[in-house]
């Protein structure tokens, strides 16, 4: 599935904000060893070995959604488009199901459109209103509180 847009590592950490977000995830960024060999000298490693803790980030809401012109009635919480990295931090079940409460196919049933013509703004409205927490404070500009 391609989306609008991807989830990386550099929203995991901190570098960019999601300026549509519909839920957070928080778990570390994490892969495990993709391969474990024997040195010269008869140790063994391992490798490829990633573990980056991070603060709660937002997950965008163009990247649980596919492109129109890929299909207009789909929303996939589970099946998001992240990177490798990315979604080792956004693959815990707590965010799926986050995600899953937070997608918009309701707004899209009761306005008879497709899921890409849901406006964010009245969907942010809805997931505030049913208490999804959206922004954390530590990566928010406003500060304050979890809204």
């Amino acid at each position: 599935m391609i989306c609008d847009d991807v989830m990386t590592q550099h929203d995991c950490p901190g570098g960019r904000m999601a300026d549509d977000p519909v839920g957070l995830a928080a778990y570390t960024m994490d892969s495990h060893h993709c391969q474990r060999y024997v040195t010269p000298t008869g140790t063994v490693r391992n490798e490829g070995d990633v573990e980056v803790r991070v603060s709660p980030y937002g997950i965008r809401w163009r990247s649980i959604r596919p492109r129109r012109d890929e299909c207009e009635n789909l929303l996939a919480p589970v099946c998001l488009l992240a990177s490798h990295i990315a979604f080792g931090s956004i693959r815990m079940e707590p965010v799926f199901m986050v995600l899953g409460q937070s997608s918009s196919a309701a707004l899209a049933i009761e306005a008879a459109c497709a899921i890409q013509d849901v406006d964010y703004g009245p969907l942010r409205e809805r997931l505030l209103a049913d208490g999804q927490v959206l922004d954390w404070p530590a990566r928010s500009t406003t500060g304050g509180r979890p809204r």
